[in-house]
């Protein structure tokens, strides 16, 4: 299955809000937690999303 997702983007870089999603399972990636050197969030607002698996096919707008 192949997914698109058509959005805007911004860059997070706001230590309180990683501290606010931030789970134990990012420390395996960035050992040195919300401190790591250039790590940055990205918020995604969805407008659409395509998907598509052969012949099935469809678009969910949001």
């Amino acid at each position: 299955m192949f997914v698109a997702v058509r959005s805007a983007a911004a860059l997070i870089e706001d230590k309180a809000a990683f501290a606010d999603h931030w789970t134990k399972d990012f420390d395996r990636y960035f050992p040195q937690g919300i401190d790591t050197p250039g790590v940055v969030m990205i918020h995604v607002d969805a407008k659409a999303i395509r998907y598509w698996d052969g012949s099935d096919e469809g678009e969910i707008a949001i």
